[in-house]
């Protein structure tokens, strides 16, 4: 089992379906975005479309700075500080997770559903964390990483819509 998904399972254990701190909900942000590097870049070694394996590597590269920039948010401030206190028992991670899990021989239009899903998870997740936040620092990164989960997802829908609807 890879290092994310066990991230995960951990986190969901721990926190029995809520999340219990803010430490708890950027580790899964975090693992979020390690899980769709890892999807991405697997996908773009399957495909033999060029021009999607580049796209899928460029979003690999997004990716990973959505995880650094949340690891220098973990890091850089007092995690206390960036929600009102037992403000954060309400965010679920049934809320922001996708039961559809991804499998390397998967076909295109399924991959395509795959991520629309996903990122429109992480696009909620990181809505619902700026509009809880009181950090002024911590609500512009949510929500530049909120920008870049819709236009993620936007480009799947675009592709969905014009390879896979047009075909049939």
């Amino acid at each position: 089992m890879t290092t994310f998904k066990v991230h995960v399972i951990l986190i969901y254990m721990d926190s029995l379906n809520s999340f219990n701190s803010m430490e708890s909900i950027l580790d899964f942000a975090i693992s979020k975005e390690l899980e769709a590097q890892e999807t991405y870049l697997s996908y773009a070694g399957k495909t033999e479309r060029r021009g999607l394996r580049k796209l899928l590597m460029s979003m690999v590269d997004q990716e990973k700075e959505h995880e650094k920039r949340l690891k220098e948010l973990k890091s850089g401030i007092v995690l206390e500080s960036l929600f009102p206190a037992g403000d954060t028992a309400d965010i679920k991670i049934s809320d922001y997770t996708v039961s559809t899990e991804y499998s390397p021989d998967m076909d295109y239009q399924d991959f395509l559903l795959l991520v629309i899903k996903k990122e429109d998870k992480s696009y909620k997740l990181y809505q619902s964390l700026m509009a809880k936040t009181v950090n002024d620092e911590a609500k512009l990164v949510f929500k530049q990483l909120a920008d870049e989960e819709k236009k993620h997802k936007a480009w799947a829908q675009d592709r969905y819509d014009l390879e896979i609807l047009t075909d049939n």
